[in-house]
């Protein structure tokens, strides 16, 4: 019997609440109180000038000398950040992004101790000049990093002396046995890895996470097969870690931090990824009601059934953290790059949502507006208007190639030499730019508002007649005012895409197809190594693109888009099913960078069993179909939003959290054109 079905039997699969006397409640009470903002220093600190890897190491050695340990009050896991140099321009640590996560698994597996040692020893053998610099700077960084964590050995040995409860002295006997035991080798403990983890975080991997239960998971299960570790005391200290996870250094919103971590999903062999701490994290998260980090939950048609029900029960208590990612599309789509298998199958999600290789790549991309495009082609029917339906899309596909570069990007060399070390092939080829699959992305947006407008063209002037091009681009031109009834008309005399209906979703599907088809034969992938030019159908910052101009679906300058792949804002009137059903017209396996919907739900439509039962045949049904790549949920309860935006500073909305685009934040911290766009989204019931 599989493990989680077991657990599932005991019906004590995961636990949805904080216990209010416990240790958890009181660090998030903390976190609520910004203690680790307040405890914030600013220093004077020198860098050494120079422009190089070695220069990089050296400034990074220099931030790690100046900054104090800090344990606070209940802390088990710790280290909240570095000190923050007065003059920010007077350390250059080097370039790493961190929508793609730091290489936590080779640090995991090898140490500090051991990369360090390693390019130690290269070096002395080593003569290519540029090498040598990569080496060095490895050699110091991480020296450093050691160092660093040895005086938090030291500093928790001396407050633990200070310690007059029992209890607590003794935990701070423990953490410093734990950073001692990471500060001269490799994590040998869950405990351990878990802090080695953090302090990777807060030297500058603040962003992407990747396979968090995968890389995890040996650790855990090692201590717990020999006695060291209940699982009671693991949930303890992951819950800590999530509560981290939570920390920004200037205490600023909780905005798209990038905090993404990767579970369950398939190992590289293609067995069933799901372990123990996938369920623990999924615990975390329904429990501690945070915005970090944003979970990203795997399904392939081997994923067990368990894992659907728990994932459901976290969204339907309003979460709002939890995308779920359907390999089934996934594992099509990034083979199209030419990258092998076995490393496909280990895919996470970068920051957002987009399709990378944790610890293998890197990733850069740009998001283009199809909406604009379309527009382009209504106006120039003012030249010479299109005979043909037909012809319309023939101006608009041409239009859509320059979307369609052929090169890969700019340099994805990693010259922050402490991230650059753990990204594989970097320390073996001895430098920032042997990344092994460095991805470039192209990614069309505002589909579902681009398939509408066609389709308001196809009908209203090719097959009804009721409209005619000087009559739309005079509207366009004057933003609509003045026509109202033209615009009324576009808005709900067409189909529109979400709805399940084929002329509009066939258009949909014929954007895509174009599109993706032409990122991937203009790329001409390398099989194996390499760059990589991949397609991708999402969308960020959709609250900025207000700014485009009125187009031919009826929408005004100032109107939202569409989210990602999803239908027009407020256009999908039949339904998630119908949703679901439009989706899954289109092969959206074609798209190796990714595809997003994202759909929101009513509370009151997963209430009681039998709402909670049609919630995870909503899931369900996206994954079977298939459609996107990944699903994204907000519950969502208008009234209570307004009454947040009302009373930002109430206690009552601190957990508030909603799902923006690839992140969630607390909803009374966001700008008000984020609550704008969250607040203007379709409630969904789930009746039938």
């Amino acid at each position: 019997m599989h493990a989680d079905a077991m657990l599932l039997e005991k019906g004590d699969l995961i636990r949805l609440e904080i216990e209010p006397a416990s240790r958890i409640f009181r660090l998030r009470e903390m976190y609520w109180e910004k203690t680790h903002v307040k405890a914030r220093v600013r220093k004077r600190i020198d860098g050494c000038g120079a422009d190089t890897l070695t220069g990089h190491a050296e400034d990074f050695a220099a931030l790690l000398a100046a900054s104090d340990p800090l344990v606070q009050k209940d802390e088990l896991i710790v280290g909240c950040s570095l000190v923050v140099p007065e003059d920010k321009d007077s350390l250059n640590l080097g370039y790493y992004n961190s929508h793609y996560p730091p290489g936590h698994a080779t640090i995991l597996r090898k140490g500090l101790t051991g990369i360090r040692d390693e390019a130690r020893d290269r070096l002395r053998t080593e003569m290519a000049a540029e090498k040598r610099d990569f080496l060095r700077a490895v050699e110091i960084s991480y020296r450093a990093a050691c160092e660093y964590i040895e005086r938090h050995a030291r500093y928790a040995d001396e407050i633990a002396g200070l310690e007059a409860d029992a209890r607590r002295k003794a935990e701070l006997a423990q953490l410093a046995e734990v950073c001692r035991e990471i500060a001269t080798g490799p994590p040998v403990t869950f405990y351990g890895a878990l802090q080695l983890f953090q302090f990777t975080r807060i030297f500058g991997g603040r962003g992407c996470i990747g396979r968090f239960d995968q890389w995890m998971y040996p650790f855990y299960r090692k201590d717990i097969q020999e006695g060291r570790l209940t699982r009671e005391t693991a949930q303890e200290l992951l819950d800590c870690l999530f509560i981290k996870l939570n920390y920004f250094g200037e205490g600023g919103v909780n905005n798209d931090s990038l905090r993404n971590i990767a579970l369950a999903g398939q190992t590289p062999d293609g067995e069933d990824a799901c372990n123990e701490l996938t369920y623990m994290c999924l615990e975390a998260s329904a429990k501690l009601m945070l915005p970090e980090p944003k979970l990203n939950v795997r399904f392939f048609h081997r994923s067990p059934p368990a894992l659907l029900q728990v994932c459901c029960r976290v969204v339907a208590k309003g979460v709002n953290i939890l995308a779920v990612f359907n390999d089934e599309v996934v594992v099509p789509a990034m083979l199209r790059l030419g990258i092998p298998l076995a490393d496909v199958r280990d895919y996470c999600n970068d920051g957002c949502s987009e399709l990378i290789m944790g610890g293998r790549g890197t990733i850069q991309f740009r998001v283009h507006d199809s909406l604009t495009a379309l527009t382009e082609t209504a106006l120039q029917a003012e030249q010479q208007p299109y005979e043909t339906f037909d012809d319309v899309m023939t101006d608009l596909k041409r239009r859509l190639i320059r979307f369609m570069p052929e090169d890969h990007g700019n340099n994805h060399a990693v010259t922050f030499p402490y991230f650059a070390a753990g990204i594989e092939d970097c320390l073996e080829k001895a430098s920032p730019s042997g990344v092994r699959y460095p991805i470039s992305g192209s990614i069309l947006a505002q589909v579902g508002d681009t398939a509408d407008g066609l389709a308001a063209i196809k009908k209203l002037i090719y097959e009804d007649g009721t409209l005619t091009w000087a009559e739309l681009i005079a509207a366009i031109k004057a933003d609509y005012d003045g026509y109202e009834p033209l615009r009324q008309m576009l808005r709900n005399r067409a189909p529109k895409y979400g709805n399940d209906e084929d002329d509009v979703d066939d258009l949909a599907r014929e954007i895509t197809d174009y599109f993706c088809d032409g990122v991937h034969e203009r790329a001409q992938n390398p099989i194996g190594h390499g760059c990589k030019r991949a397609a991708g159908l999402m969308c960020f910052g959709m609250h900025r693109k207000k700014d485009l101009p009125a187009s031919p679906d009826g929408r005004r300058k100032g109107d939202l888009t569409a989210s990602s792949f999803s239908p027009a804002v407020g256009m999908d009137r039949s339904g998630p099913t119908a949703v679901l059903k439009s989706v899954s017209k289109v092969d959206l396996r074609k798209a190796s960078h990714g595809s997003v919907l994202d759909m929101a739900l009513h509370p009151s439509a997963i209430q009681g069993r039998e709402g909670f039962e049609k919630l995870v045949a909503l899931v369900d049904a996206f994954l079977t179909m298939p459609c996107t790549a990944s699903l994204q949920m907000n519950i969502i309860d208008r009234d209570t939003l307004l009454r947040a935006r009302e009373r930002p500073d109430s206690p009552e909305f601190r957990t508030l959290v909603v799902r923006v685009w690839g992140f969630s934040a607390v909803f009374v911290e966001l700008p008000r054109a984020l609550q704008d766009h969250v607040l203007a989204r379709t409630e969904h019931g789930l009746g039938g």
